[in-house]
């Protein structure tokens, strides 16, 4: 195993043991919400968005149209954009079919990795595919063993597994933080996202939050870590 492989898994095993959790939880949730094992596998190998796939589910648990689901899935996954066009300078040299690949395996987790790596000079491509292909098949492998299980767990938020993607994120901007100002917009992204949330905008505070921290930049000043 290269360095760079190493890297992604030593520096992030806790991301890919939370994820595993989270991923249990989303097929105990699905397969509770009436969708079938070959849909919740689907579900996750063609998203492949953790965020998207719970509200989708909770959206068709509630008898939402398709048209609505895809459109709360499709606003949701927006953020997206922002991250590839913050990885693209990396990746630029990258085939169109690398890049194809490398975009696929985009996620909040694998981009705050990338980015923290980068930002520390010991970032490389490999690193991020290793990493990002750990994760996907440890979500992938979790969705399926959590519909598989669904029947034996009554209701998956008594054991707390539901604050799992919180603790995972707030480990990921604890290893990213550098300065004051790294706080400062973290603070920022997060009292916005939990504003959100509370007003029942829950569908557009992760957008909302994303497009605020990035605007926040320009205006906080830069200062040395």
């Amino acid at each position: 195993m290269n360095a760079a492989a190493r890297l992604a898994l030593v520096e992030g095993w806790p991301i890919l043991l939370t994820t595993a959790v989270v991923g249990t939880t989303f097929g105990v949730t699905a397969r509770q919400s009436g969708l079938e094992l070959t849909e919740i596998s689907g579900m996750s190998l063609v998203i492949f968005a953790g965020a998207s796939q719970f509200v989708a589910v909770e959206l068709l648990r509630n008898g939402a149209a398709v048209p609505a689901v895809i459109l709360a899935a499709f606003l949701i996954n927006l953020r997206h954009l922002l991250m590839a066009t913050a990885l693209r300078p990396r990746f630029a040299a990258r085939s169109f079919a690398e890049r194809l690949g490398l975009a696929y395996i985009l996620t909040d987790e694998a981009f705050a990795m990338g980015v923290g790596w980068y930002r520390r000079g010991r970032g490389t491509v490999t690193s991020y595919a290793v990493f990002g292909t750990a994760l996907w098949l440890a979500w992938n492998l979790a969705t399926v063993a959590g519909a598989l299980v669904s029947d034996r767990i009554a209701e998956p938020r008594r054991l707390g597994v539901d604050f799992a993607i919180t603790a995972s994120f707030l480990s990921i901007v604890a290893l990213a933080v550098r300065g004051r100002t790294d706080v400062a917009i973290a603070l920022i992204a997060a009292g916005a996202s939990a504003a959100l949330a509370l007003s029942g905008a829950s569908v557009v505070a992760v957008i909302g939050a994303g497009a605020l921290a990035p605007l926040a930049t320009f205006v906080l000043p830069r200062a040395r870590p």
